[in-house]
């Protein structure tokens, strides 16, 4: 099992983790919310060198962790519960109410409504699972339907909350889409699944992938460039 290259951290050193992907063409660095640093591997790699690959990237890596550190206690401090929920994917805007109850569960109401009972002040958790199911019904249809117009074979979908994903792609032709989507403009929203549809047919990212993806989306550049900040359009209590 490979480790995490020791290197001189100033103050505490933040949480590391090493992860192998099927995927991966080159080793990389990434920094997770809230200040967690992960090194990709590929499957075929050089362990000698991966110390000097991290202390290379090091001040990028103190800098990148610092910043998001401080977004991080930023977004803890607009933890407050939403009167109004808008959900640029779909272009819906509803309305919320909020009562204390016995159970977690939320009522549709007309006009676009929704009456969030939350106990124990567990409000984020109700939304949280009426966006997953929103998600449901309204992007895995509309996923399944782009796989038609486009001419791919998608065997199904899921909707889930992965932290680090927007989405994914199994060799059985199945995509899962992060409910967090509901969040982007419909543009990102649809090349997210671009994306995806497109690993039905390369599982990697290789030249041929992108250039299946090129033919179904020209201007993928640009949006794959606007997926990388989009973490910051969720609302701080929906991460």
């Amino acid at each position: 099992m490979t480790d995490f290259p020791a290197i001189d951290w100033p103050g505490i050193a933040p949480e590391t983790s090493v992860r192998i992907s099927a995927r991966a063409r080159h080793v990389r660095l990434r920094v997770l919310p809230p200040g967690k640093v992960e090194l990709v591997l590929p499957k075929r790699h050089d362990s000698r060198l991966l110390p000097g690959f991290v202390q290379q990237h090091r001040q990028w890596l103190i800098d990148t962790l610092a910043r998001m550190q401080v977004e991080h206690v930023q977004q803890q401090a607009q933890r407050v519960s939403p009167a109004d929920l808008y959900l640029p994917a779909l272009d819906e805007l509803w309305r919320l109410e909020y009562r204390s109850g016995g159970r977690n569960s939320w009522w549709a109401r007309a006009g676009r409504g929704l009456l969030v009972q939350h106990k124990n002040d567990e409000w984020e958790r109700v939304l949280q699972r009426w966006l997953a199911e929103r998600a449901r019904q309204t992007l895995g249809p509309a996923l399944l339907t782009l796989a038609a117009e486009l001419d791919f074979t998608c065997n199904g979908y899921a909707i889930r909350g992965q932290k680090t994903r927007w989405g994914s792609c199994s060799s059985k032709k199945m995509i899962n889409l992060n409910w967090r989507l509901l969040f982007l403009p419909p543009e990102q929203v649809r090349y997210l699944m671009v994306h995806e549809l497109c690993h039905t047919v390369h599982m990697n990212h290789s030249t041929r992938f992108w250039a299946l993806v090129e033919k179904k989306q020209p201007d993928y550049k640009v949006l794959d460039a606007a997926m990388r900040k989009a973490g910051r359009l969720v609302p701080a209590w929906a991460l």
